[in-house]
């Protein structure tokens, strides 16, 4: 059974050979050496990783740095090797930028175009398709300012995927607000590389 297994997850097509992932400072960052780690063994052959500095608070980039197996950058804006200016380097041949968890902050700087700190700046920098997952409380996903910002940066061609129903923190009910399955969030993206696959062939 365990063979079989593993020779199911060898003939499963990757999601894409480079993701950059950017880990925003949502409670959900938690869950992201995990999920990383299920991206490294069978879905991307290499995952890049940038958090913020609210992610840093919640999660600490040494603990990403050993599920990603490589270098963790930060605001900090500490070149690594080659490296030299990182929303720039790290962006030029990725297939796909994922920002999983995506705070309301980051949300609003995409839907702007603001760059004032590594995250969003990449975003504006990177030429592949940015893919956002929002997870924030309910009445913030509900506010009116926010779900303008998520129509802005999907008219700029950004990707949102919505929340899901989950149990929030501050008070222990159903919301929605969440991320959702993480099997929901890799259709999603599965459409999205397959979107930009078509179009550079029709190029």
């Amino acid at each position: 059974m365990e063979q079989t297994e593993k020779q199911e997850t060898a003939a499963r097509p990757l999601l894409c050979d480079r993701l950059l992932l950017g880990i925003t400072g949502s409670p959900a960052a938690l869950s992201m050496p995990q999920t990383v780690l299920m991206m490294r063994q069978s879905l991307v052959g290499e995952v890049r990783v940038m958090m913020s500095a609210a992610a840093c608070r919640l999660l600490r980039p040494y603990t990403m740095r050993l599920f990603t197996g490589d270098w963790v950058y930060t605001d900090t804006h500490r070149p690594h090797g080659r490296n030299l200016i990182p929303h720039l380097d790290l962006t030029a041949d990725i297939d796909l930028f994922l920002v999983m968890p995506a705070t309301a902050n980051i949300v609003a700087k995409a839907a702007h175009g603001i760059c004032d700190d590594l995250i969003s700046t990449a975003i504006v920098a990177s030429p592949a398709p940015v893919v956002l997952v929002p997870a924030m409380n309910e009445t913030m996903w509900r506010s009116r300012a926010v779900q303008r910002n998520v129509e802005l940066a999907t008219d700029l061609g950004y990707t949102v995927i919505a929340p899901g129903i989950g149990i929030q923190l501050t008070d222990l009910r159903a919301a929605r607000g969440v991320m959702p399955p993480l099997e929901h969030i890799l259709d999603q993206l599965i459409s999205t590389v397959a979107a930009r696959k078509r179009e550079g062939s029709t190029v």
